[in-house]
């Protein structure tokens, strides 16, 4: 587990701050944010898109940018690609992680929330939409990301959801939270993700996951 400096901390913080400031004048990024049903959650997850990237930043050029809130401070942040394009096929990281940095529980207040359950789910944008629908959730940026320390935050809640998305790789994510901390698996129609859900049937579609 990496251990942050307080230099570290001024400019994750000193980011955060720059990026929302940025979002704010940029209707094509809120504009997206909107069509994936997080339009009125910007101040909640603090997010941000970079316009005017910080020194060390500027490969992250007009990537959406999506700090790690603790209750101690921004502690981390990734980049998501905000083009109108197919990732894979044009070779380009749909996510980036801040260089240096290491690995982070995304949305970790939701782990101090009055709940006997809590969904893990691959990726951030996936547990801000069950944190949004009213169910406490954090986010694992894929599979390969998870750390086995992770399981202790985890211990006080009696069910663990997983929350794969609805493919192989969500089904690999699946089975690892199922070794690792007991899981149980979430299932989304192929092709589907939280997010995806949320956006088609609102709050009340993750609500039946957990319901059903």
């Amino acid at each position: 587990m990496q251990t942050l400096s307080a230099e570290q901390r001024r400019f994750f913080e000193q980011a955060a701050t720059t990026y929302r400031a940025d979002l704010a004048a940029d209707t094509a990024a809120q504009g997206y944010l909107t069509s994936r049903g997080l339009g009125g959650a910007l101040d909640t997850f603090r997010l941000g898109v970079v316009r005017r990237p910080l020194v060390g930043h500027e490969q992250y050029q007009g990537r959406l940018a999506i700090p790690y809130l603790t209750p101690a401070g921004v502690v981390n942040m990734r980049f998501r690609c905000l083009q109108p394009h197919d990732c894979k096929a044009v070779d380009c990281p749909k996510y980036l992680s801040a260089d240096g940095a290491g690995t982070n529980l995304y949305n970790v207040l939701d782990l101090k929330k009055d709940s006997p359950f809590i969904v893990v789910c691959e990726g951030e944008i996936d547990a801000m939409s069950f944190s949004l629908a009213g169910i406490p959730a954090v986010g694992v940026p894929g599979v390969d990301a998870w750390q086995k320390h992770f399981a202790r935050c985890l211990e006080d809640f009696e069910v663990i959801y997983s929350a794969g998305d609805g493919d192989k790789a969500g089904s690999k994510f699946n089975s690892l939270l199922s070794r690792e901390v007991k899981a149980r698996p979430l299932r989304f129609p192929r092709g589907m993700d939280a997010n995806a859900l949320y956006v088609k049937e609102g709050a009340g579609g993750l609500r039946r996951l957990i319901e059903g």
